[in-house]
């Protein structure tokens, strides 16, 4: 997923490790990470602190989606697929077909955020409201107790982790209708800061970032249930009904500097910086 936010590939020197299977990057012991728009700022962290701690170590990192990084594991682009869902049955398949299982590598978990306008009154949704508002069966906020305001939803694109993961949990299957598709969860902030009519979803790294400029909305799992804020607490405990977990594949069991970055992303060390960019860590 691309994010002008955390746009900017992180890059240094050589390192000293290959990642299993592809022989893709430059120079054989430097590794490329990409995909999810979500995980992004969260694996420049993880980048940023292993090279610090490793100068030899060329770490590139950047979004395009989950379907485009774990695309790229498929043929030999990249290195660590970020995702932000599971890798599917389909992209699976064509991995046996590259003669390579996929491993899963979880990496922190995150609460997806129902974001709006600072100035809508409304004070908490149902997720069956919020599915609703997507597949443009609710069209006016006055249908959710709001004011007569024309709602603007704005969606990822479908190589988004996050678009598939809230049309399968929150949508129910449902096809999105009446939604603006954008290109990077940067934009969906954009575009609800500046429409009161608008409604979105972001990870929570996202929503503390705009905090102010977006509202986040109490979700209830269902009609008569205790709305629940999204929180590191809240999702920790899935008391929040709107989480997920936040993922790296690899073509194989990685080996050199993968093996090693991953390793470092699932380390205390790692998952302290999980909490420190405003997702919740596996610890």
């Amino acid at each position: 997923m691309k994010c002008n936010l955390w746009k900017a590939p992180i890059t240094g020197a050589l390192a000293v490790g290959l990642c299993a299977g592809t022989m893709l990057t430059a120079f054989a012991d430097s590794i490329q990470c990409r995909g999810s728009d979500t995980v992004l700022p969260l694996a420049q962290a993880w980048a940023e602190a292993y090279m610090k701690k490793h100068p030899g170590s060329s770490i590139s990192v950047s979004g395009g989606g989950s379907g485009v990084g774990i695309a790229g594991l498929i043929n030999g682009t990249t290195d660590v697929a970020n995702a932000s869902r599971p890798m599917k049955s389909s992209e699976k398949d064509k991995c046996k077909a590259k003669n390579f299982l996929p491993i899963e590598h979880k990496g922190a978990l995150d609460g997806l955020s129902i974001i709006v306008h600072p100035d809508n009154p409304v004070k908490s949704l149902t997720v069956e409201q919020v599915g609703a508002m997507f597949t443009g069966k609710i069209t006016n906020w006055k249908e959710v107790g709001g004011p007569d305001e024309r709602l603007v939803a704005a969606a990822r694109q479908s190589s988004s982790g996050t678009y598939g993961f809230f049309q399968d949990n929150v949508m129910k299957g449902g096809k999105y209708k009446n939604c603006q598709h954008l290109p990077s969860t940067n934009a969906i902030c954009q575009v609800v800061s500046r429409s009161k009519g608008g409604v979105g979803y972001v990870g929570l790294a996202y929503a503390r970032k705009w905090e102010g400029k977006v509202k986040s909305v109490p979700v209830a799992k269902s009609k008569g249930a205790t709305p629940v804020t999204a929180s590191e607490k809240t999702v920790q405990d899935h008391t929040y009904p709107i989480w997920r977990y936040l993922y790296c594949y690899t073509a194989g069991k990685p080996k050199g500097l993968a093996a090693n970055y991953l390793k470092f992303a699932q380390s205390p060390e790692g998952q302290a910086l999980v909490q420190k960019v405003g997702y919740i860590s596996l610890q």
